[in-house]
C-alpha cells in the first residue's frame, strides 16, 4: 500500500489522455459474452499486455465510464480488442451488446494499470482466470505467443460450463505454437462429453492440473472469492505473496482512513473541478464527494487498484493511500487518484 500527503502548487495542468475508437469488429465468443475489437484514430497508444481503458458510453442520454481489460496484445496489427461479459443487470454491458455496431465511435481513456505481463518476476508463469476474467491473461498470452514463443506458461481456466470457456480454440492453437505452455479447463457443470475437470478450484485439483502452483508466479483475474482461493493455494503451495498478482474492478473493503486533522473545517474543504465546485469533508474521498453532488469521476475498482480515477492535483494538499494504482513517476507528476484521495485544504483537480 501506497500512503503519501500531496501538496501542489497553482500551476497549469496536461488533461489525461483521451482516445476515440471507431468499432471494426464484434466477434460472438459465447452466448454471453462478445469481442469488440476498436481502430484508433490517429493511432495506436503505447501499453502493456494486461492493461485495461475506461469507455465513455452515451446510455439512455446519461454518461456513463466503464473499466475494462484489453485482451489484445500490444503487438495487435493496429487494433486495440476487449472481451466483455453481458450482465443482467448491467446498464453498460447490455448496451454494448445490444447497440455497439462496426461503424460506432467511441471515446475512452489510454490505456493504463500495473496488472501486466512485463511486471514479472520470474520466466515460470501461471495465469488462473475464472468466466470474463481470462480477458487481460489472454492478452498476455497472445503477447508472449508473438514475443517469446518458448515461455513456460501453465493457463488454468473456470467456467460454469464447458460452453462457457473462452478461446477454447485459439488456445489449442496456441498450444501447437507454444511447446511449453499446457492448458487446464474447469467446468462447475460438467456436461456429457466433458473430459476437462469438473466441479471449483481446490488444492487438490490445482495439485493435479498445476502440479508446481506453488513455484510459479501467478497473474490471475475472476470473481473475488475465486481470486481469494487461487491465493490461498498459492500460499500453501508455497508461493511467495509477491509472486501473486491480480486484477480487481470491484470495490474492496475500505483501508482504515488517515488522521484527520484536529482544525479541519466542519464544513469540509473547497473541490474545484474544472467549472464545478463542491465540499469534501476531510474524513471522506474525493470521489465519495464528488459522487454525492451527482458529479462524475470516471472509476473502475474504487479501491485504489485500477488507476481509472487518476486525476491532476493543481492546487492544494491531499492525503491519499492507495493500493498500487499510481506509479511513483505519476505521483511525481502531481497525479492522485480520487477515491483514496482526502482533502487537507482546498484543492484543486482537472481530469
Amino acid at each position: 500500500m501506497s500512503e503519501a500527503i500531496l501538496e501542489v502548487p497553482a500551476a497549469a495542468a496536461p488533461t489525461a489522455e483521451r482516445l476515440t475508437l471507431t468499432v471494426v469488429e464484434i466477434r460472438q465468443e459465447t452466448h454471453d459474452v462478445k469481442t469488440f475489437v476498436f481502430r484508433p484514430q490517429g493511432g495506436m497508444p503505447p501499453y502493456f499486455a494486461g492493461q485495461s481503458m475506461t469507455l465513455r458510453l452515451s446510455v439512455d442520454g446519461e454518461t456513463l465510464f466503464r473499466t475494462f481489460s484489453l485482451s489484445s496484445a500490444p503487438d495487435a496489427s493496429g487494433t486495440l480488442a476487449m472481451t466483455i461479459k453481458s450482465h443482467p443487470m448491467g446498464r453498460a454491458t447490455r448496451w454494448l451488446h445490444d447497440a455497439l455496431a462496426v461503424g460506432d465511435v467511441l471515446e475512452s481513456r489510454a490505456p493504463k494499470g500495473r496488472f501486466t505481463i512485463d511486471a514479472r518476476a520470474t520466466q515460470k508463469l501461471a495465469l488462473v482466470s475464472a468466466g470474463s476474467g481470462a480477458s487481460p491473461l489472454m492478452a498476455m498470452l497472445r503477447h508472449l505467443a508473438a514475443t517469446a514463443p518458448d515461455s513456460d506458461v501453465c493457463w488454468l481456466h473456470a467456467a460454469r460450463t464447458p460452453r462457457d470457456i473462452l478461446f477454447a480454440r485459439e488456445l489449442a492453437e496456441l498450444q501447437a505454437r507454444m511447446p511449453n505452455l499446457t492448458v487446464a479447463m474447469i467446468a462447475s457443470r460438467a456436461e456429457p462429453g466433458w473430459f476437462g475437470f469438473r466441479g471449483r478450484i481446490s488444492r487438490r485439483l490445482v495439485s493435479v492440473a498445476l502440479p508446481d502452483f506453488g513455484r510459479r508466479e501467478v497473474f490471475c483475474c475472476g470473481p473475488t472469492g475465486f481470486m481469494d482461493e487461487a491465493r490461498l493455494i498459492h500460499a500453501a503451495e508455497g508461493g511467495l505473496r509477491e509472486h501473486f498478482h491480480i486484477e480487481h474492478f470491484g470495490a474492496v473493503a475500505p483501508a482504515a482512513p488517515v488522521a484527520i486533522p484536529d482544525d479541519a473545517p466542519q464544513q469540509g474543504f473547497a473541490i474545484q473541478m474544472g467549472e464545478k465546485r463542491f465540499l469534501a469533508r476531510a474524513d471522506e474521498t474525493l470521489l465519495e464527494a464528488a459522487t454525492r453532488q451527482t458529479i462524475v469521476i470516471p472509476c473502475g475498482c474504487a479501491s485504489g487498484m485500477c488507476g481509472t480515477c487518476r486525476v491532476m492535483l493543481v492546487e492544494g494538499s491531499v492525503a491519499m493511500r492507495h493500493e498500487g494504482g499510481l506509479s511513483a513517476e505519476e505521483e511525481a507528476q502531481g497525479y492522485i487518484l480520487a477515491c483514496s484521495s482526502r482533502p487537507r485544504s482546498d484543492v484543486t483537480i482537472v481530469l
